[in-house]
């Protein structure tokens, strides 16, 4: 549908932008990606800077470091370990994301998901490009919005050359921000060292642990909804499984706790990681490692919107897609640049979307009965009420939870999985086919 039948034949068996952002199965002799190519691409969207101000942000709220150090842990495995299990569904069939969770929610409910994505994802390469512009103002000087506009025009670049491209650069990449955060992790072991630890701060009152946990598992959970878009191009399911676990859990341990330890280091009450690298004494050519690793992540982030794109309008072609992305969310980072104040406020936001639709997921695809097929059909059910309800009881649970003061996380996995299950109870959930669009 949208495509003529010779277009799409191509474009999956051949390479370059167009087969990257195809929504049919990647074909056996395209699937050679090793699980070092998917790690280190996960590794690259998460050595970034949006991790140390998770971790950051967690070190402002107060409470022991030896227990934020705990919550960061337990967040980033009850966060990674669903991605990690839904990846497998890459391999599997070779369908994106976007693809497969028409078949629990039906092609109106995944279409509102992508749209989800889409516009969470402006918001990210916003942040994004803003922390990029503040790295590269304490440089060279110049003006902010300058800085956004060229991390952004670099991010949509690679973009466009797909997966390959975006591999290649991180294979680069990835190494040179994996020296900044040793380099982080050595200045505050020798600071912390020097001065007796780390203080609570002052400035901050305290916050539950299991809100902070929140915080963690909403970040981690911002990647679920590309479990699969990466792995479709692996052979094994071990090898996707094992992929996501390493890229996703060490970074985002390591970073985070980097991230907490510098934020209580420099005791201004900043999360941002400008503040952080200045305050231990870092040249500022570190700071040009801050602006890359945004890179690496927002062409993650437009290739993701990309394919969701396609996933909405068929029709659409990927490079006009991409560049008009990468223009809205690079204006919207120079408009606005108070991302970093409401940071936990949009940790809740995501969490609150996205955690539904992962339970949903994994109890569809994972909890007896169904196995993801990549097959034709012509006609999906537009909506399964099904699908769509659980979600919407998830977010439901999720912001209740919130304005009680209690933990969300695990109340909204139970509640959105557990009423899937309870109303597909009966009602086999054979996986339909996909249709070919």
């Amino acid at each position: 549908m949208g495509q003529r039948p010779n277009d799409s034949a191509s474009e999956a068996r051949g390479g370059g932008v167009a087969s990257s952002y195809d929504l049919k199965p990647v074909p056996a002799d395209r699937r050679s990606a090793s699980t070092l190519d998917v790690a280190l691409l996960f590794a690259g969207a998460n050595v970034v800077t949006s991790t140390l101000i998770t971790g950051g942000t967690l070190g402002l709220m107060g409470g022991s470091v030896k227990q934020l150090v705990g919550i960061a842990l337990l967040g980033v495995v009850i966060g990674t370990l669903p991605i990690a299990i839904l990846a497998r569904l890459g391999p599997r069939t070779g369908l994106p994301t976007m693809v497969l969770l028409r078949q629990p929610f039906g092609l109106m409910g995944a279409g509102a998901i992508a749209f989800l994505l889409v516009i969470t994802n402006f918001a990210w390469i916003a942040l994004n490009n803003v922390v990029a512009a503040q790295a590269m103002t304490a440089i060279v000087g110049g003006e902010q919005w300058a800085w956004s506009l060229i991390v952004g025009v670099a991010a949509t670049v690679l973009a466009l050359g797909g997966e390959r491209v975006m591999a290649l650069f991180d294979r680069v990449a990835v190494p040179l921000l994996a020296v900044l955060g040793v380099w982080l992790t050595w200045k505050l072991v020798g600071m912390i060292g020097s001065d007796g630890g780390l203080a609570e701060p002052q400035t901050r009152a305290r916050v539950a642990p299991l809100l902070a946990l929140d915080l963690v598992v909403g970040y981690q959970v911002s990647w679920s909804l590309m479990f699969a878009d990466y792995t479709r191009f692996q052979r094994r399911e071990s090898q996707a499984t094992r992929s996501v676990l390493f890229g996703l859990s060490a970074t985002s341990v390591w970073l985070m706790i980097v991230g907490l330890a510098a934020a209580r280091h420099t005791g201004d009450g900043a999360n941002d990681p400008t503040s952080m690298i200045l305050g231990l004494g870092l040249p500022v050519t570190a700071l040009a490692l801050v602006a890359l690793s945004t890179i690496t992540t927002n062409f993650v982030n437009l290739f993701l919107s990309g394919l969701a794109v396609r996933n909405l309008v068929p029709r659409a072609r990927p490079v006009p897609v991409v560049v008009a992305i990468g223009v809205i969310g690079t204006a919207l980072g120079i408009v606005s640049g108070g991302f970093l104040d409401s940071y936990a406020g949009f940790m809740g936001t995501l969490a609150t979307l996205l955690l539904p639709i992962v339970a949903v997921a994994l109890v569809h695809f994972f909890g007896g009965g169904t196995r993801a097929s990549a097959q034709s059909e012509p006609a999906l059910p537009s909506l399964h009420w099904r699908g769509v309800l659980a979600w919407m009881a998830g977010c439901a649970t999720y912001q209740a939870c919130v304005a009680l003061g209690w933990g969300a996380t695990l109340p909204t996995l139970l509640v959105a999985g557990g009423i899937y299950a309870l109303t597909t109870r009966g009602v086999h959930r054979q996986s339909q086919p996909l249709p070919n669009n």
